[in-house]
């Protein structure tokens, strides 16, 4: 105390004193400074340890007991490892109350979270936990209390909770603000002692809907725009008032509680520093950093293993005289070098798998999961050997090179080949309330159904550590629990209730329990498509053919799309590219006549003949890869309203996105140019399959619509604002429709304007701009006026416009689009997405939107109602035959 004291109050020069005498005293200071600094520096060298550049010295002095027990403590840890404890079910069984109220589910169908399926289930919960699982009859199972709730669920399907094991809710919240983003901490390279529970956010307002799409459990990982960013944590999506609420109880079993590590290598990083010299910006530097932190790792963990070789023996315990080496800065690394850390590692192009093969062989750590890895089907053999699982998308490719030209059967060729693959959406990158969806695409291609299940359920729960609680319905487990409305692997299967540690979070309105319990709402699994195609006379630039066997032809005689489908055992018979005539016995005479012609013929099982699919985008046919400005047309500044740019000088014919949609039915784009701001500018309908523009018909409408976004993505130099915006286009629309002849078109209905945007109120001046002016205005988001919605769902809240959008069921009975649909409202959907994901997907998403058993609307939704919204002329050149037995 008298030093503290001494220090706060340090002694002042008389101003008696001569400047001689302060002199001398100054010169007295310096010897004796420099003498104590030779004792010190003789004194410390003399000791056995030897700080070094990376690690903090520690101070020389007798150790106190405290210190002697910290040490001592952390060497007694340093010998343990996290287990799975497999007997924990067992002991919360045994510790249960047994007199408190039950809930029991009965009349259930349990697909389990390995894809095991048992039906008539009846399934107990109490105090949190799954106290019986069994099958049979209610009558088997004897009341205990009045107050027990019975729940007949009438044969519907219940699954456990589903297990997102990459997520970044709550420290990246929805609406995306700056003051709430505390994803990633990039003031260095490597922050291992970042950890994402200091910023988790309990009340984002993501994490409830995210429940409501069955995800109970996720993994919340710090972010990838660094090397090492830090510790993730477990939490339950459930509503909370603190973090305390949301975590899971790491240590209920005892022992070292399991963590989790957040890694990253490829092009986040190279695009972080590109421009810092504080870290890397090619791979080659990723690696340095890499090593560089492990390095500094292994040296602290030599001395603590040092520290605790010494003070082993009573003599060694004696004479111990510095405290137990520990840094904040690399002790979550020493942890992962001692096997106490699942290591999960964010990475796509094999160059990065396997430069982290070298570095986790260097210094001897495993990797737990490689998150993403889109291109791990070229490396399948190293990641087996390794045991390594994969936690990636389903249909996430295309906007940067590292996820460039993906195979959607990734997740099956995978599983086939005997690795572990879990699905993800990463939320908020991909909306988590639709994790199922993930599933439901893989299970599409080729990834059988059990294992599509245990991908979104078992597995991450298993590469969690925490399969000895979660993953399953078993006697002693949490009661983490979602009734679907059907099997979950159908588009649109949506939760009817959801429960979280025993408590329903959400359950759905009587409404739809009872309407899911329509036929059409099947329990069955869905077919998957197969990954080769079976053979078949069809070639591709053929323009002759017959196809029988169809089920429903959407198409009429004339090659258009007609009110009533054709249904039974119809026959199509395509001449010279045109439709000549569609149905059964009328057919049989001109088809007759095309095979004595040698005209080839196809039998499609249960087919479906569609026309070709309309669908607005963002970018097809101007971008390949977003991130890389090489391969894109372009982008102005959003302000050449005097000479208004079109699209159609500037579309390329051979990119794979163009390809793929092709391909997937999608026989027609709308694309306007690429702009930063308010205007885009003039639109262009194309057709997906042609080769150039000089193919014949390659160009369908040149000026297909204007084109605008209002909202804070679209400020400028000359729109700063959103009522700068607005005032624009009014006046485009009004006092300056004479400085372009498309404004003029415009305002008089003739050319649609298409106004992008998510807020209600910018759409309410929509409506009210479209009565003054009496132009076309569609909205692409949702409004009163014609709607082209982007996404199909209408509600991924990831900016502030889009926060009052519906999330659908079971949280409202509907999701906005329906809700237009509902009101009479014209309604389409298409794609804004800047990745380009979602295109080829559009007939399964209008499938969802329209519901179970509409093929029609669903048909609508991505051809009829976009041409009408649009004014474009019809499709009839193409007609995408789908066939059920193929699971197509």
């Amino acid at each position: 105390m008298e030093k503290l004291q001494w220090q706060e109050r340090p002694r002042r020069l008389s101003h008696r004193h001569s400047r001689g005498s302060v002199f001398l005293e100054i010169q007295n200071n310096i010897v004796i400074t420099a003498i104590v600094a030779v004792i010190t520096t003789l004194f410390i060298s003399s000791q056995w340890y030897t700080p070094r550049h990376h690690e903090i010295p520690h101070f020389i002095y007798q150790l106190d007991a405290e210190d002697i027990s910290y040490g001592l403590t952390h060497c007694a840890l340093n010998q343990k490892r996290p287990v799975v404890d497999k007997g924990l079910a067992a002991s919360r069984l045994t510790a249960r109350s047994s007199v408190g109220p039950r809930t029991i589910l009965h009349n259930a169908t349990l697909i389990d979270g390995d894809g095991t399926i048992t039906r008539d289930c009846i399934i107990e919960l109490q105090d949190g936990i799954f106290t019986r699982v069994s099958q049979g009859a209610l009558d088997t199972l004897e009341l205990t209390s009045d107050h027990d709730a019975v729940v007949d669920l009438r044969g519907r399907i219940v699954t456990p909770g589903l297990v997102d094991m990459h997520s970044h809710a709550g420290v990246r919240e929805t609406p995306q603000l700056w003051a709430t983003e505390d994803v990633t901490e990039i003031s260095a390279p490597v922050t291992p002692w970042a950890r994402a529970v200091d910023g988790l956010k309990p009340h984002d307002g993501a994490i409830p809907v995210i429940a409501s799409g069955g995800v109970t459990t996720s993994l919340v990982l710090t972010g990838a725009k660094n090397s090492i960013s830090g510790e993730g944590v477990v939490i339950k999506m459930k509503r909370a008032n603190s973090v305390l609420g949301l975590l899971v109880n790491m240590t209920e079993g005892g022992g070292k509680p399991q963590r989790y590590l957040k890694m990253a290598m490829g092009e986040n990083q190279k695009r972080q520093f590109e421009h810092s010299s504080s870290g890397p910006s090619t791979r080659l530097g990723e690696s340095y950093w890499f090593r560089k932190a492990y390095d500094n790792a292994r040296r602290l963990k030599r001395e603590q293993d040092r520290w605790c070789e010494a003070v082993s023996t009573s003599k060694g315990l004696k004479s111990i005289t510095q405290e137990y080496p520990r840094s904040l800065e690399w002790q979550t690394l020493v942890d992962v070098l001692r096997g106490d850390v699942r290591v999960n590692v964010h990475g796509y192009e094999t160059e990065d798998i396997l430069a982290m093969f070298d570095h986790a062989d260097e210094f001897g750590f495993n990797i737990t999961a490689w998150h993403h890895a889109l291109h791990a089907n070229l490396v399948m053999d190293q990641v087996k050997a390794r045991d390594i699982a994969i936690v990636g998308f389903s249909d996430s490719w295309g906007d940067k090179k590292e996820l460039y030209n993906v195979s959607s059967y990734l997740p099956a060729r995978l599983a086939e080949n005997g690795i572990a693959v879990a699905l993800t959406r990463d939320h908020p990158a991909l909306h988590g309330q639709w994790l199922v969806y993930e599933a439901q695409i893989a299970h599409h291609f080729g990834l059988d159904a059990e294992s599509a299940i245990s991908s979104i359920i078992s597995l991450p729960a298993r590469l969690l550590g925490l399969d000895n609680r979660l993953g399953y319905v078993r006697p002693g487990y949490d009661v983490d629990l979602v009734v679907w409305d059907r099997n979950p692997l159908h588009v649109g299967a949506a939760p009817l209730e959801v429960y979280i540690d025993g408590s329903s979070v959400v359950r759905a309105s009587e409404s739809l329990w009872k309407v899911s319990e329509s036929p059409s709402y099947t329990k069955e699994y869905p077919t998957s498509r197969p990954s080769v195609a079976p053979e078949s006379a069809c070639k591709s630039g053929q323009s002759d053919i017959v196809v029988r066997g169809l089920k429903t032809s959407f198409i009429g005689d004339d090659g258009l799309r007609n009110e009533q489908p054709e249904t039974g055992n119809v026959t199509v018979v395509i001449r010279a590219g045109q439709v000549v005539c569609v149905g059964e016995r009328k057919c049989s005479e001109i088809a007759k006549q095309a095979a004595d012609n040698s005209v080839p013929s196809v039998d499609v099982k249960d087919g479906y003949v569609l026309p070709g699919l309309t669908i607005v985008t963002r970018q097809h046919g101007l971008v390949e890869m977003r991130q890389e400005p090489s391969t894109s047309d372009g982008y102005s500044t959003g302000e050449e309203y005097e000479r208004p740019l079109s699209s159609r000088f500037g579309i390329k014919f051979d990119g794979i996105h163009l390809e793929r949609a092709y391909r997937s039915g999608v026989t027609r784009i709308v694309t306007p140019p690429q702009t930063n701001g308010f205007f885009h500018g003039i639109s262009t309908l194309f057709r997906s399959g042609a080769k150039s523009v000089l193919d014949d018909g390659a160009i369908v409408e040149p000026s297909a619509a204007l084109h605008f976004t209002i909202g804070h993505e679209a400020k400028s130099s000359r729109t700063q604002s959103v009522t700068s915006q607005i005032s624009q286009l009014r006046d485009l629309l009004t006092v300056e429709k004479h400085i372009h002849p498309i404004y003029e078109s415009a305002a008089a209905g003739d050319v649609a304007v298409v106004v992008h945007t998510n807020n209600k109120d910018v759409i309410a001046h929509m409506v009210a701009l479209k009565k003054e002016t009496g132009a076309h205005i569609v909205i692409m988001g949702e409004a009163g006026v014609p709607v082209i919605a982007a996404p199909f769902w209408g509600c991924e809240p990831l900016y502030w416009d889009g926060r009052h959008c519906l999330p659908g069921p079971p949280l409202t009975d509907r999701l906005g689009p329906q809700l237009l649909i509902d009101a009479g409202v014209q309604v389409g959907i298409s794609n804004w997405d800047d990745t380009n994901n979602h295109i080829r997907s559009s007939i399964w998403e209008a499938s969802w939107l329209a519901g179970p058993g509409n093929q029609s609307q669903a048909l609508d939704l991505v051809s009829k109602n976009i041409e009408d919204i649009l004014r474009l002329p019809r499709s009839r050149d193409f007609y995408p035959i789908y066939s059920t037995s193929q699971g197509v």
